[in-house]
């Protein structure tokens, strides 16, 4: 778990793994820049002073002494079966080299964050990751995006490594992705943790911004995980935009019904549920572009 600093959501965080109901011993690696103040004795704390993510991931597992490697982060916490699930699955399927599952908002979580879980929740116009649309049962995952590294098990010795000059957005992807070449990478809805969702409209689109930008550029490189996804989207998103009169009125009734279904919200809110999906489409339409042009130039 790779912690800022304590307090708040990392507190929880780690108490939820250190409440964990298992028949097997297990560590929790707490990685970050400076050494934290009066951590657990249950906890080891090792020092990263890069923040790379996958260099800090990396750091940590350099260290640990288990047979299975669990990430989660500092603004999420485990249910109280999380590690056992997995650990069980794991050891009746030896072939299984990975197992995610899926990361849900906390029911206590402000309307804001509950709008942002919306977005990522819904089916066919959300996210479009597994994880965070939360279906339920067990399967082999079809894209390397279906897992989150909010809540994603690893075998220790298929573990390759996060690939550091990939930095923050798109190392976990990167990484399933090579171990789906190797072996199956399974979901598992009963493997579960529950993540904060950033507010939305200001941090929730500021961070969709980031990840589709870094999107593009990947997609220029052409490293995109879902290359042909990302150009449907685009092509789509392109046509929509040209035929706006037309496409407008289709548009918010879809988005209200799916919308609908899909939140956890009250019935007061989903009026406005097509303007927040308007804003997170054309964040990601705008971010993937951004990116796709500025790679381009520089290159």
């Amino acid at each position: 778990m790779p912690v800022e600093r304590l307090g708040g959501d990392a507190e929880r965080a780690i108490v939820s793994v250190l409440e964990q109901r298992t028949a097997f011993p297990f560590e929790l690696i707490l990685v970050s820049a400076v050494p934290l103040p009066n951590p657990e004795a249950r906890v080891r704390n090792v020092i990263e002073i890069n923040r790379n993510p996958a260099t800090r991931r990396n750091r940590a597992v350099s260290v640990a002494q288990g047979d299975v490697l669990a990430f989660i982060d500092d603004d999420a916490t485990a249910a109280p079966d999380w590690l056992t699930v997995a650990t069980r699955y794991l050891e009746a399927h030896p072939e299984v080299l990975a197992l995610g599952g899926p990361d849900p908002a906390p029911a206590t979580s402000s309307v804001p964050e509950m709008i942002s879980e919306t977005l990522l929740r819904a089916p066919w116009i959300g996210s479009g990751i597994a994880a965070h649309e939360e279906p339920q049962g067990i399967f082999d995952v079809r894209s390397p995006s279906d897992l989150a590294l909010v809540n994603l098990f690893v075998r220790r010795d298929v573990f390759s490594g996060f690939d550091e000059s990939i930095g923050y957005i798109g190392e976990d992807t990167a990484l399933i992705a090579s171990l789906m070449n190797r072996g199956p990478v399974v979901y598992h809805s009963g493997v579960r943790v529950y993540h904060r969702r950033r507010p939305f409209p200001g941090p929730y689109l500021k961070q969709r911004w980031r990840y589709r930008v870094k999107t593009g550029r990947m997609l220029a490189r052409g490293s995109a995980a879902n290359r042909a996804k990302v150009l449907t989207f685009l092509g789509s998103g392109t046509a929509a935009l040209l035929l706006l009169p037309i496409t407008a009125p289709l548009y918010y009734i879809i988005t209200f019904l799916i919308g609908a279904r899909t939140t956890r919200l009250s019935a007061r809110w989903w009026p406005l549920l097509p303007f927040a999906f308007a804003l997170h489409h054309l964040t990601y339409f705008g971010g993937i572009v951004w990116g796709l042009v500025t790679a381009r130039l520089r290159s």
